[in-house]
């Protein structure tokens, strides 16, 4: 239900009005406090400007961040700035100032009031609500809702007004706030603005500097009195190779401040790395150098350099692949006399190229060039055989990787060098280089033999030629010179001729010439008449088809010395020979029996069966040679058309063939059953021992039977000798008695 009061009376009208002073003085106090408000509000803006302002600066001008950062640090001061705007200045200005707030303020400064003024507003301002929600219409809901307290006491409440109107004049405003700290603060707000202002109106150009750097985020650095550069960069960035070696140079401008050290900073992906960079020379009118090689780069990295006061930022490396050979083509053309035609060559290292031949080069890069060079370096000489330049006609862009050369007539070695230049600026990490090998004509290898064929010849004998002829790249001809010279006769110059003859198998062209041994090429002596005594040169000589140098290659074989001897000279000498073989086989007769003596007196078994094996073992050896040898004499013989069955049957079938199976059957497996150490069957051995000893000594008297025969022939060859001298004797006398007669009267 509600309540209803009856209308204020003039008593609480009077006590209203009674407290204006009192309401004047708190709207001063209100206005003073927000206009204290306001001063110190902008004050801590502009300090904080300020040190922002400076900060920012001092930052930049140290660190000289990149734009972002500075974006960052304008957005965060911004922010700062209006969440201070915020906090300081509007929130506190929208915060109420009631007046019972402000009387409690006005008290604490005025010990006088005793509580007396916010008494009277408080109260004054409480009955002043109760009148006004008694009055009708008011809801009863409401009246029950805020009227709580009893009425006030007119009487109480008009002394308690009395009294604070009796202090109010004394109160001054202005002394109830800090009026030095606000003072203070504001001094430093002007003096933050005036420190700014102070810079713009003394320098400028570096408050312009700044505005560019922090509001338009300009990447202009700040003037430093040391002035650095770093060569080698466009627009701050260099490409390099990758894995190269990248020599990083800097130079502080000697017109300003000559830095102690200077530090470079480098970021890959393993972070920022610092390296000191050290002196390059000494200072030079223009600059210093300073220099550091970063080695083998492999990725981009961002680079920073400090020096003193002065900072460059913002260098970046680039890691791009160096320019390569992609396909190299080397093809030549043959000389004439080896029949032309083109042919390709394997790129290698050396490519070997005959000798006079042309070539041609083709190189091609895995990246488009800028520029490329190949240059020929022969004997010290250099010489530039092609530029990319000189093909640029008629090019399209695919052509700008490919760079060709020829080379007329390859004499000599040479080595070619190709240097290549993409598109990056980037010249390859090492020049290309491969030799062009010129491969001569080699002269023809004779490899030509006598076979059969000692010291001494007939004037009837053959001569047989065996072995091989080859050349590179064909055989012109082949000839056998054979070069005739006789005795001094009458205190002269011996006599002496040539006579060349072909090979009858030589093939004209043909790489190879084949005289084997069952089929050699035969030159016969015969037909030249040679009378002895009289030496005999023999040599093979093969020439190509090579005109390079106006001549062709020529080849020759060894060079033969025989001497032309009759047939009993020869035989003679022949006989000599298979005395000395027989001694030698009578030799390993006489060791091979002095070690089965030894084991069968039984010393000491061990070493009489090892000495017994390696006196076999010398003896077959010794065996096999003189069987050679042996069949060697019978070659010989049939060389000079001297052998007869008989001979033959000798030489051979007793002597040579039995020698052959000692050496080849008999004595080691002699040796191999000697090996078995004290183990070993000693009556077998000396038992096997005995029957080789008794097939040798057969051979032997074979030999000895051989030696009777030839000294049978040898008396024989002495009667003939002398009926010769007898018969030359007569012939002679009757020549002379005939003379004689005729110059008788």
């Amino acid at each position: 239900m509600s309540l209803v009061l009856d209308p204020p009376s003039p008593q609480v009208t009077r006590a209203v009005a009674d407290i204006a002073p009192l309401v004047r003085l708190l709207d001063r106090l209100r206005r003073q406090i927000r206009r204290w408000i306001w001063i110190e509000s902008l004050a801590m803006v502009c300090v904080a400007g300020a040190a922002l302002f400076w900060g920012s600066l001092l930052c930049d001008w140290l660190l000289e961040p990149p734009a972002w950062v500075r974006g960052l640090w304008a957005v965060v001061t911004w922010v700062g700035l209006a969440i201070l705007l915020r906090g300081k200045l509007f929130a506190r200005l929208a915060t109420p100032l009631e007046d019972a707030s402000l009387a409690t303020l006005v008290e604490r400064g005025h010990a006088r009031f005793r509580d007396s003024l916010s008494t009277a507003i408080e109260l004054s301002t409480r009955d002043s609500k109760w009148s006004t929600q008694g009055l009708p219409g008011q809801s009863g809901d409401n009246h029950d809702e805020k009227v709580t307290h009893d009425r006030v006491d007119r009487r109480l409440l008009d002394r308690t007004i009395r009294e604070a109107l009796a202090v109010v004049d004394e109160v001054r405003p202005h002394t109830l706030l800090r009026g030095r700290r606000l003072m203070a603060l504001a001094m430093a707000g002007v003096a933050a603005l005036a420190s700014i202002g102070g810079l713009a109106w003394t320098r400028p150009a570096i408050a312009d500097l700044w505005v560019r750097r922090m509001a338009l985020f300009s990447d202009e650095q700040w003037p430093r009195r040391a002035h650095l550069s770093l060569e080698g960069f466009v627009e701050g960035r260099r490409k390099v190779a990758r894995g190269s070696d990248v020599d990083i140079i800097v130079k502080a401008d000697a017109r300003h401040e000559i830095p102690a050290a200077v530090d470079l900073r480098s970021r890959g992906s393993a972070g920022w790395r610092s390296e000191r960079m050290g002196m390059r020379g000494g200072i030079t009118a223009e600059a210093q150098s300073f220099g550091h090689v970063l080695k083998g780069v492999t990725e981009d990295l961002l680079l920073e350099v400090r020096g003193a006061d002065a900072r460059l930022k913002n260098f970046r490396i680039v890691v791009v692949d160096a320019p390569a050979l992609d396909s190299l083509q080397i093809s030549y053309t043959l000389p004439d006399y080896l029949g032309g035609g083109t042919r390709r060559a394997s790129a290698s290292r050396i490519v070997q190229i005959p000798r006079g031949s042309s070539v041609d080069i083709a190189c091609t890069s895995t990246k488009p060039l800028a520029a490329a060079t190949l240059v020929s370096i022969e004997g010290g000489q250099e010489e530039s055989l092609a530029t990319l330049a000189d093909q640029s006609v008629s090019k399209t862009h695919l052509d700008y990787r490919r760079i060709a050369a020829r080379i007329d007539n390859l004499t000599g070695d040479r080595t070619i060098v190709l240097q290549l230049t993409d598109t990056d600026g980037l010249i390859g990490t090492e020049p290309i280089t491969f030799v062009l090998s010129a491969l001569p004509d080699e002269a023809p290898q004779v490899s030509i033999r006598l076979r059969g064929i000692s010291t001494a010849v007939t004037s009837r004998a053959r001569l047989p030629l065996v072995g091989t002829m080859s050349d590179d790249h064909g055989l012109a001809r082949a000839d056998v010179r054979l070069h005739v010279s006789g005795p001094p006769q009458d205190g002269t110059q011996p006599a002496a001729s040539e006579t060349i003859l072909p090979i009858a198998r030589m093939q004209a062209g043909a790489a190879l010439i084949d005289l084997p041994v069952v089929s050699p090429e035969l030159v016969l002596l015969e037909p030249l008449g040679l009378v002895p005594p009289c030496t005999l040169t023999v040599g093979v000589t093969a020439v190509d088809e090579c005109t390079l140098d106006g001549r062709p290659n020529r080849g020759s074989s060894d060079i033969w010395s025989l001497d032309v001897v009759t047939v009993e000279a020869l035989t003679t000498m022949l006989e000599a020979r298979e005395i000395l073989l027989r001694r030698r086989f009578e030799s390993s007769i006489a060791d091979l029996t002095q070690a089965r003596d030894r084991l069968l007196a039984k010393a000491d078994v061990s070493t009489d069966t090892g000495r017994l094996s390696e006196a076999a073992s010398r003896a077959a050896g010794e065996t096999g040679e003189i069987a050679d040898a042996f069949g060697m004499i019978r070659l010989e013989l049939d060389n000079n058309l001297l052998l007869t069955p008989e001979l033959e049957a000798r030489l051979i079938g007793q002597i040579a063939d039995p020698l052959f199976g000692f050496a080849t059957k008999d004595l080691p497996g002699l040796a191999a059953a000697s090996r078995g150490g004290p183990t070993t069957d000693l009556t077998g051995l000396v038992r096997r021992t005995d029957e080789v000893l008794a097939q040798m000594r057969s051979v032997l008297d074979k030999m000895m039977e051989l030696e009777s025969f030839n000294e049978v022939v040898e008396i024989l060859r002495g009667v003939i000798r002398t009926q010769e001298d007898i018969r030359s004797d007569t012939l002679r006398r009757q020549k002379q008695r005939a003379r004689e007669a005729l110059e008788q009267p």
